[in-house]
Order: C-alpha cells, then sequence, then structure tokens
C-alpha cells in the first residue's frame, strides 16, 4: 500500500483506456502519454496496460505502506528519503520510504509506476480515471492505493537506455494525415494550417488542447457537419478558425468540421506541450503514418525485452549517427 502524502497537482490513476464502449457514448480515456507510460512500466515488470500514476506538472510527496519496485518517468527530480534518485530507472522502496517527485521541467505529464500496479475494481473494464463521468477520481492528499501482487526479485535497478527516453519539446513538428472533411475548408485554409505555428492555450486539457494561430478558413460547407466519430487527434475547426486537438479524454462524437488527424506516434508529443508551447503540422500519408507507428511498436517490444533481460543492446553506427540495436540474449544450457 502507499499513501499520499502531498498532492499539488492533479493525479489520477490511468492506464490505456476504456475500449469497446465509443458506440454507447462513453470516451476511451487512459493515459495522455502512452509511450512514458508503457515505459514506466516495463521498468517495473509490468504490461503495457498495467494501471499506474499520471500527475501534472508537479509530482506528489509518497510514503510506502509495504515493500515494492517504484520507477518515476518524466524530466524530473526525485528523491528516496531524501536522497536524489533517477528518472526512468527503477528502485527498491521499503516499508516507511518517502518518495518525492518535484515539478517537471520539461513536459505536461510524468508517472509513477509500481510493479504489480495499482489494485482497482475496473469501471468497463478499465481502472482508468474520467472525471467527467466521476469513474474514478481526483486523489488527494492522505488517500491510500492498495499496489498489485507482484514478484519483486530482480525488478529494482533497471535502467532505461538514455537513447529512449523521451525528449519533450517547446517547439513540436507534428505529423497529420488530412481530412476527413477536408472538403470543408479552403485551399488557402488549408495553407495556412500547414505552414502556420499555432500555440498551446490554457484552455487546454485533457479532453483537447486549443490552440492559438492564423484562422483556418471554412469553404462555403462551413464549419458544421452531421456529428459524426472524434478519433484520437482528430483536429477540429469551428467557426471562430481556431483548431482544437482532441486528446484522451474527447467525447466519442462531434459535430465540427475535422481538417486532419494527428499521427498516432505524434500524439505524446502533443500531449506534452505545455500552455504557451509552439506546434506546427506536415501534412503525411495515411501508409506513413501506418509505418512510424509500425516502427515505433517495434522500438517498444524492443526495449520491453532488453528490460526483461531477454536482449543485449549495443550500439552501431549508422551513416553519422549512433543507434541502438539488440541481439537475443542467449540463455546458457
Amino acid at each position: 500500500m502507499i499513501e499520499l502524502v502531498n498532492v499539488p497537482s492533479l493525479i489520477t490513476v490511468q492506464d490505456l483506456g476504456r475500449r469497446k464502449y465509443q458506440s454507447f457514448g462513453v470516451p476511451v480515456s487512459g493515459v495522455m502519454d502512452e509511450v512514458s507510460a508503457r515505459l514506466a512500466n516495463y521498468l517495473v515488470g509490468n504490461e503495457d496496460n498495467t494501471p499506474l500514476l499520471e500527475f501534472v506538472l508537479k509530482g506528489p510527496t509518497i510514503k510506502f505502506h509495504s515493500s515494492t519496485v517504484f520507477a518515476v518517468g518524466g524530466d524530473v527530480e526525485v528523491k528516496l528519503n531524501g536522497q536524489p534518485i533517477k528518472a526512468w530507472r527503477s528502485y527498491w522502496a521499503k516499508r516507511g520510504d518517502i518518495l518525492e517527485i518535484g515539478t517537471l521541467k520539461s513536459g505536461m505529464y510524468g508517472y509513477i509506476a509500481f510493479a504489480g500496479g495499482i489494485a482497482c475494481e475496473p469501471i468497463l473494464g478499465s481502472c482508468s480515471t474520467y472525471l467527467r463521468a466521476k469513474f474514478g477520481k481526483a486523489l488527494s492528499s492522505e488517500d491510500k492505493l492498495k499496489l498489485g501482487y507482484a514478484i519483486l526479485t530482480g525488478k529494482e535497478g533497471k535502467q532505461l537506455p538514455k537513447e529512449f527516453v523521451p525528449k519533450y519539446e517547446k517547439e513540436n513538428i507534428v505529423r497529420v494525415t488530412l481530412g476527413p472533411q477536408e472538403e470543408h475548408f479552403t485551399k488557402r485554409g488549408i495553407e495556412t494550417f500547414l505552414t502556420s505555428e499555432y500555440t498551446v492555450t490554457s484552455e487546454s486539457d485533457r479532453m483537447g488542447y486549443r490552440l492559438e494561430g492564423p484562422k483556418i478558413e471554412h469553404s462555403d460547407k462551413g464549419a458544421d457537419i452531421i456529428t459524426d466519430a472524434i478519433p484520437l487527434g482528430s483536429i477540429q475547426v469551428p467557426k471562430n478558425g481556431k483548431p482544437i486537438i482532441m486528446l484522451a479524454d474527447r467525447q466519442t462524437t462531434g459535430g465540427y468540421a475535422k481538417i486532419g488527424v494527428v499521427t498516432r506516434v505524434d500524439i505524446p508529443r502533443v500531449a506534452q506541450t505545455r500552455p504557451n508551447e509552439k506546434i506546427r503540422f506536415r501534412t503525411v500519408s495515411v501508409e506513413e503514418a501506418q509505418d512510424a507507428l509500425r516502427k515505433r511498436e517495434q522500438m517498444m517490444k524492443a526495449v520491453k525485452l532488453f528490460l526483461k533481460g531477454e536482449l543485449r543492446a549495443y550500439k552501431l553506427r549508422v551513416s553519422e549517427e549512433e543507434v541502438i540495436a539488440f541481439t537475443k540474449v542467449e540463455k546458457k544450457k
């Protein structure tokens, strides 16, 4: 069990989301940055969808009431019993230990994973918190959370290779596929969208990021459409011409024309962009978006197996860049 001693910002229990219920009007929800969350889970030996803690900007102080292995994901200073430790590394904590997590130096969301995950009663098959429907709640000081069972031996001391530590930028170029309502925008409107710089506003939240920048011009078809589905990363453009990127807690349907959809691999990049930071858009084909996702998932699988000790990492030089590669660990007979 863990106890939240100090909660300076929004902190919730999340997993990868509530699937198969969008046809009933239930949002997917789940973590905002699935890459950072999954990597934190890998460090403590968990599977991808294991419930963990997500915090915004400033992390909590946690007291351990039982021994466990944990890892913190994010660009942040961390202390265990007053002594500095590293993010993106797993550590052993014993009963009575105090974990203090500071303010993120970059990025918007941080993650805390525990071996075995957070024990919870799933709602519609997920432990994700969705505050608008009161699925779970925002955690507060003195809340206590039970941890799931896990064999802890050998899970501490895992370090994420620096090549795979996520980097959170203040100015991001985000890949998009155009449509599905491309005909609702003029050629000039689409050109404005693809050549302009937009700023994330303070009105942004887990549901969507509102952007400020040059107005995107609609065609004579206008901004409104017959309500249809809103996939993750949809970019709605209402009558004011200012784009909104729909994220984890997005509604399932909407009636504003969508000029594009952010590629799945760039959703974490968007999610980690803070208010007043910048986003630009670059168009890619559906095939290019699928290929990028395929490569990312191959990388995630390799990192997971590396942290399990099933792959060995080594560096090689490709052109002028050093990249990391993996080979299978030969088990002794």
